[in-house]
Formats: structure tokens, C-alpha cells, sequence
């Protein structure tokens, strides 16, 4: 399971049924991408630029994101934060259905626009009650592994905890909420910074 496709099990409402539409989902599902390369070394930051070492990942989406990089060199991890976020949800959904965690099944809106809509197996349905554990833990137990921290620090730069802690909760645990993000530097910062973009362009 890639951070990307934790991500997406992170999004889904408690009962697995519906993916929520929002903006944000594509800016942290495309940090987690981003953050696993980096992390595994894939990838290597270069003052405030991403560059792409070694060879191409198996899993598609990561390799989708590694060739990009590699393709244009130099470019600021905000650019690559905001490239393609839809193509990289949908990739990623692909891969979750691919293990048996989801169903996708796609409709048409008047007939004419289509309509994609995932739902959670019942193993999917475990797995997001796994991940959505992860991330809690990564918030109160300050020794629950590198992996979770990632996924929780990027979690909160992108907005998407809400579904694992309460309003109430994340206010008590913001400071340790705020070390993890500062912990998944430089793609958490790019991830905020893309998020408040697309809500101020929201609200203007």
C-alpha cells in the first residue's frame, strides 16, 4: 500500500460508502506520491527543487510521478504538488481496486457527464479503519513509527484528518500535529500552500 493510497483510505466517510469531493484531496494525495519518493530516495530535494534519482517505481502512480520529475528537472515542489492532481487520484484508485480495496463503477449525469463513483470492500472497509488508527496514533503516541508520522504530518498540511479526529481533537494536538507536517518537509509545506491557494480561489 503506497501513502497515496492511505491518503485516499483516509478521505472515505466511516461506512466506506462515498468518497468526498473536495479540492483539497487532490493536493495530498499528490504529496504522499511525492513524499514516498522522497522518502525511499526515489527522489531528492535540491534547494527548494526535486529531482529524480535511480530508477522508475513499479507501483504506476509513483512511477506517473517520478518520470514527471524526471522529465522536467528543477522545477519547486509546489509545482509538482498542483501537476495532474485528478490523473493521480484516479491512478491511485485504480490500484485500490486492483488489490480488492474498492469498486468503482461510473454513470452518466443527464444522461450526458460522467460520473465516477468508489466505494470500499469490506476489505477496504478494514483497511481505512487501519489507516485512520495510523494516523490517530501518529498524533498521541510520539513513538508510532516514520511512516505514520509522514502520513499524518502530510494528513494535516492537506486538510484531510477530519475523518480520523474530531474538530476538538485536532485543536488539542496542534502542536503535535504541527511538528509532524514540519516533519514531512519540504512536500507538507507545498501540500498547505496548494490547499490555501485553491480555498482563497474558492472564496474571491
Amino acid at each position: 500500500m503506497t501513502l497515496a493510497g492511505d491518503m485516499i483510505l483516509l478521505a472515505f466517510d466511516a461506512e466506506g460508502g462515498k468518497l468526498p469531493v473536495r479540492q483539497s484531496l487532490a493536493p495530498a494525495v499528490r504529496g504522499a506520491l511525492l513524499a514516498e519518493l522522497l522518502d525511499g530516495g526515489a527522489l531528492t530535494d535540491e534547494a527548494g527543487t526535486a529531482e529524480a534519482v535511480g530508477e522508475a517505481p513499479q507501483d504506476a502512480a509513483l512511477r506517473q510521478a517520478w518520470q514527471q520529475v524526471a522529465a522536467e528537472p528543477g522545477r519547486k515542489w509546489l509545482h509538482w504538488v498542483r501537476k495532474d492532481g485528478r490523473a493521480s487520484i484516479h491512478e491511485v484508485l485504480r490500484g485500490l481496486e486492483k488489490d480488492g480495496l474498492l469498486e468503482q463503477n461510473t454513470s452518466r449525469v443527464f444522461g450526458v457527464f460522467p460520473l465516477n463513483r468508489a466505494g470500499l470492500t469490506p476489505d477496504g472497509l478494514s483497511a481505512a479503519g487501519e489507516v485512520r488508527a495510523t494516523v490517530v496514533a501518529a498524533a498521541e503516541e510520539p513513538a508510532a513509527g516514520d511512516r505514520a508520522a509522514l502520513l499524518a504530518g502530510l494528513a494535516h498540511a492537506g486538510g484531510q484528518l477530519g475523518t480520523a479526529l474530531s474538530a476538538d481533537r485536532r485543536r488539542a494536538l496542534k502542536d503535535r500535529l504541527t511538528a509532524l507536517s514540519e516533519g514531512a518537509a519540504p512536500v507538507s509545506a507545498a501540500v498547505r500552500r496548494a490547499v490555501q491557494d485553491l480555498q482563497g480561489a474558492a472564496v474571491s
